[in-house]
């Protein structure tokens, strides 16, 4: 598994996560029993702040997931950069 170093956007991420999941648990309680469903009727009913305030925190998520994928992806890179060099080493040991 390649070795990712913590980053601080990390922390923002699950600042984000708690913020979203905060806005759903009080849909479920307050909506559970609405035909339309939790989510929708939350969504529907919601004020405007407060819905602009979820889109905003399910962006950064997105967004933060996004930066993790490079992150993985860069490690990755790493690894198969230094494996490929190390195959290099051992081949030029092998002729010498």
């Amino acid at each position: 598994m390649p070795k990712i170093e913590i980053q601080s956007f990390f922390y923002d991420l699950i600042h984000c996560k708690d913020k979203i999941l905060s806005i759903f648990d009080k849909w479920d309680e307050r909506y559970g029993e609405d035909e339309r469903g939790a989510l929708v009727a939350g969504i529907r009913d919601c004020p405007d702040e407060q819905l602009i305030n979820l889109l905003i925190n399910i962006q950064r998520l997105a967004h933060g997931y996004e930066q993790i994928k490079e992150l993985m992806d860069q490690a990755e890179q790493t690894e198969v950069e230094a494996a490929l060099s190390d195959e290099e080493g051992e081949d030029e040991d092998d002729y010498g």
